[in-house]
């Protein structure tokens, strides 16, 4: 499992909007660990992959498209690190 972290710089209100309404292009099922998270200076998203591959596949193909039609910006930082260990709800995922 890979996880990423992108930061996006800007008005944290304006960017939970946009990315609110770019969920609504997600299925549920392809959340399977993912967070989104509030900063003072814009908004953080924490999300995973099953492999590195995968991670490249969404990050060049069909997630620039989806954050565009959204308004939500080129993130100013993205980070992509090999996973350890994950828990959800106590559980190992």
């Amino acid at each position: 499992m890979h996880a990423s972290i992108w930061r996006f710089a800007g008005d944290p209100d304006e960017l939970l909007r946009s990315y609110d309404a770019m969920l609504t292009e997600i299925p549920p099922a392809n959340m399977r660990l993912h967070l989104c998270l509030r900063a003072p200076d814009g908004i953080i998203l924490v999300d995973t992959c099953p492999d590195r591959d995968a991670f490249e596949r969404f990050a060049q193909g069909p997630f620039p498209a989806l954050r565009e039609r959204h308004g939500l910006p080129e993130p100013n930082r993205l980070e992509d690190f090999l996973v350890h260990r994950a828990f959800v709800d106590g559980r190992p995922a």
